[in-house]
C-alpha cells in the first residue's frame, strides 16, 4: 500500500498533481490524504478589528471553510477514480505543515504542483516546494 500526501491549493497545477499520480502509480494500492494548508491570521487582518480574538477566530474560521471548498474538485476527481482518501485542512506555515503531517501519518510520497515561477522569483522569495524538498526526508514528487 502506498500512501501519498498530496498538497492541494486548489490551482491548476495542483489538480494536474492529481492526475500525475492517478497515471503514474499502481491505483490498487493507493490511499491519499489530500491536504490543504491555510495562511495563519495575519497581523495587519487584525489591526482595526474592535475585537481582535473575535476577529481571529472568524477570520480563521473563513480561511478553513475555503480550504474546504477548494479540495471539493480533487475529492471529486479521486472519488471518481476509486482512489480512497482523507481530506483535511490545517492553518499554519505550509512547507512545515506539509513535512510534519507527512511525518505524522506516515506518508511514502509527497506530490505537489509547482507554480513555475522561475529561477530569479524563486530565490527572492522562494517557494512551498523548494522549502518542502529541503524538510522532506522522503520521495517528493513535484509537477510542473
Amino acid at each position: 500500500m502506498t500512501t501519498a500526501l498530496v498538497a492541494f491549493d486548489g490551482s491548476e497545477n495542483a489538480m494536474r498533481a492529481i492526475d500525475e499520480i492517478l497515471n503514474t502509480l499502481d491505483t490498487t494500492k493507493l490511499h491519499v490524504h489530500l491536504l490543504n494548508v491555510c495562511e495563519p491570521v495575519q497581523i495587519n487582518e487584525l489591526i482595526l478589528s474592535q475585537d481582535p480574538v473575535l476577529t481571529m477566530l472568524s477570520i480563521n474560521k473563513a480561511h478553513e471553510e475555503m480550504g474546504w471548498a477548494l479540495l471539493t474538485p480533487a475529492k471529486a476527481r479521486l472519488e471518481s477514480a476509486g482512489i480512497p482518501f482523507d481530506t483535511h485542512v490545517l492553518s499554519g506555515n505550509p512547507a512545515e505543515v506539509i513535512t510534519d503531517f507527512s511525518q505524522v501519518h506516515h506518508c511514502d510520497l509527497i506530490v505537489m504542483g509547482t507554480r513555475g515561477m522561475g529561477a530569479i522569483k524563486n530565490l527572492l522569495l522562494g517557494s512551498v516546494a523548494s522549502k518542502v524538498i529541503h524538510l522532506a526526508g522522503k520521495p517528493l514528487l513535484l509537477v510542473k
